[in-house]
């Protein structure tokens, strides 16, 4: 019997059973006189099916980072959170820097990207008028596409943005980036803004992929986003502030 159909009224998840008859024959010349016989039962049912679904899946966090930690080679001057860069009263012709960290996993085959952008240069309340304008680092020559050295330059007003990597497959740069504009003190962008080109001239309103990986990650990925914010002794007095968005996108 060899791999036999199911029965006219067979009932999936119940055997069809069988009557086999085994027989010990004697040779061709005694004409296969039966030496031994014996009856038994064969139950054929079908194999089990095993099926599993996994749902796709991407995790992004965005975690603060505590005042004292040491980030992208300098010391954070403020606490933040992970919905907070809450700088408060800030040190004039000082850096003032603080950091967060970002982490991201997926399953997607194609791997994962995170973007970042603003929605304008720190501005009072918001009103797009009275701005911190984004840096261009110490010889005007970074944008939010191009790094430039920011490690000397403190009296002029500006906010920008460094990398330290932890794990992350690829980023665009890091603080420590000896190539180009960059000696490797800190290396800075500013952050590009949904702002019209009028308002930020120099970038490119258009979100910046600062972590990505193309392939599906062995393991959660991290790297630390530092923020500095340098204010001159004869910047608007005021509260100032703009929103930075990040968004993490999977390739499935």
């Amino acid at each position: 019997m060899i791999n036999p159909a199911p029965g006219a009224s067979h009932t999936a998840g119940t055997a069809d059973t069988y009557t086999v008859t085994v027989q010990h024959l004697k040779d061709r010349l005694q004409d296969y006189a039966v030496v031994d016989s014996t009856t038994i039962k064969i139950a054929v049912i079908e194999s089990v099916r095993v099926t599993a679904t996994v749902d796709p899946s991407l995790t992004f966090t965005v975690a603060g980072a505590a005042s004292g930690a040491t980030r992208c080679g300098t010391t954070t001057d403020v606490t933040t959170t992970a919905t907070a860069v809450p700088f408060g009263s800030v040190s004039l012709a000082a850096y003032n820097d603080a950091s967060q960290t970002l982490s991201a996993v997926t399953n997607a085959a194609g791997g994962y990207a995170v973007t970042m952008i603003s929605d304008d240069q720190l501005s009072v309340g918001g009103d797009h008028s009275t701005e911190i304008v984004n840096t261009d680092c110490d010889s005007e020559n970074c944008t939010d596409t191009t790094s430039g050295e920011w490690s000397t330059e403190n009296d002029v007003s500006g906010f920008g943005f460094s990398i330290q990597n932890v794990d992350a497959t690829t980023v665009p740069f890091e603080y420590s980036t000896a190539t180009g504009n960059c000696t490797g003190t800190y290396c800075a962008r500013m952050i590009p803004s949904t702002a019209t080109a009028s308002e930020t001239p120099d970038d490119t309103d258009t979100a910046l992929s600062i972590m990505s990986k193309t392939t599906i990650p062995t393991t959660t990925e991290d790297m630390y986003v530092c923020y500095r914010l340098t204010v001159a002794t004869t910047q608007t007095a005021g509260d100032y502030e703009n929103n930075i968005t990040y968004v993490a996108t999977a390739t499935f």
